[in-house]
């Protein structure tokens, strides 16, 4: 199993304890980073609380400055693409 940096483990307990659905642009985000069709514009970071923002400018720097291997990236792509999934297979 890959072990993924704290930036990435932090904001993914972030997305799992959400019961409110508040972290659907910090979803978002990681996804931006890990898929290249994935496109997320930063001033969505508007949008979320404080915590949230600081997680998201947390895995940036991270994505940035480090960069993600590509196990990584598949880890938090395989965590990321259920979540997305559902997001838009909403039946009425």
């Amino acid at each position: 199993m890959t072990e993924l940096p704290y930036a990435f483990t932090d904001a993914i307990e972030a997305i799992l304890t959400d019961k409110t659905r508040s972290c659907e642009l910090l979803l978002d985000l990681l996804a931006s980073i890990v898929h290249p069709d994935m496109v997320c514009n930063l001033f969505v970071m508007n949008g979320m609380n404080e915590r949230e923002r600081a997680l998201a400018k947390r895995c940036i720097d991270y994505a940035l400055t480090v960069g993600l291997n590509p196990g990584e990236s598949n880890a938090v792509y395989q965590f990321i693409r259920p979540r997305l999934s559902a997001r838009f297979c909403h039946t009425a």
